[in-house]
């Protein structure tokens, strides 16, 4: 009869080849990165760094299909993606795709497919900081203002402040006008214009000093509504008194990629110091500083 022995080997297994560590490079873009997209919602991204590694852990995305309004929240404490030579990209759970490059320390830059009925309905694009609290045409879109005594200052957020934009069709021609907004009501309105068609408007919509006017083609006006009493509006247009010694000037130009032929977005900072007014010859000063768009 033949025998048999067995032997048990315990706590045997094969060797783990070490993980290389990561491009040391990508382990720099650590942290929270927040910023706008082509269609002026959000888009947020936290980049951590595990075992030597960078990973986006967690994506944030407040988007429109059509006129349904949708928010992404993912979140995976192993990553949703593994960021290499500062690219990464990963799948939604309806299958639609982020993609992101980190330009430098300060700014990414990405794009997301959408799907809907299981085809690629619209791409997005998206700019995000570091640095939430700065304010420029890179930063957050965003309005500081004093008016006469009172300071405010209002950051979009995905449920109650935002940017919005429109043209204005009139008599005279269309009007261009971007606006910082609460669900209820507007904060800030910048008009410019009596154009003879949309197209126009990055024509006026250029880096400089404005003059203030609500009838000149290349004319301007600021529209302010009192968040403190009721958001009545005071206006800069008032033909009798006039802005001497005011200022409007448009510091900063960012010509946001839409991912359409059919639609254009400009992304802009503009300061201003000047006077509004209402009737009966009331009148108070108003200054600060609005990033807000304009389209056509």
């Amino acid at each position: 009869m033949a025998a048999f022995s067995v032997v048990w080997l315990a706590g045997c297994k094969p060797e783990e080849t070490p993980r290389l560590p990561g491009n040391p490079g990508d382990l720099q873009f650590e942290g929270l990165w927040i910023g706008n997209t082509s269609q002026m919602k959000l888009a947020e991204f936290e980049v951590q760094n595990i075992e030597e590694h960078a990973y986006v852990t967690r994506c944030r995305l407040s988007y429109m299909i059509g006129d349904d309004w949708r928010l992404r929240d993912l979140h995976n404490a192993d990553g949703l993606s593994e960021i290499i030579d500062r690219h990464f990209s990963f799948s939604l759970p309806d299958q639609s795709t982020v993609a992101g490059t980190f330009a430098d320390t300060t700014m990414l830059e990405g794009s997301m497919q959408i799907v809907y009925g299981a085809q690629v309905a619209e791409t997005i694009t998206f700019i995000c900081v570091s640095d939430s609290s700065r304010n420029d045409v890179i930063g957050l879109s965003q309005l500081l203002f004093k008016l006469e005594d009172k300071t405010w200052h209002f950051i979009q957020d995905y449920d109650f402040y935002y940017p919005q934009t429109k043209t204005i069709a009139t008599d005279s021609g269309w009007i261009a006008a971007g606006e910082f907004a609460t669900r209820t009501s507007p904060i800030i309105e910048l008009r410019a214009g009596h154009l003879e068609l949309p197209a126009q408007i990055p024509e006026i919509f250029v880096v400089g000093t404005k003059q203030f006017s609500p009838f000149a083609a290349d004319g301007f006006e600021i529209i302010i509504h009192d968040p403190g009493y009721y958001y009545l509006p005071w206006t800069t247009s008032d033909t009798a008194r006039g802005q001497e010694g005011s200022s409007l000037n448009i510091s900063e130009i960012l010509e946001i990629n839409t991912g359409s032929s059919h639609e254009n977005l400009l992304k802009f900072t503009a300061d201003f110091n000047c006077k509004v007014y209402r009737e009966y010859g009331q009148m108070r000063h108003l200054e600060g500083t609005f990033t807000g768009y304009v389209r056509w």
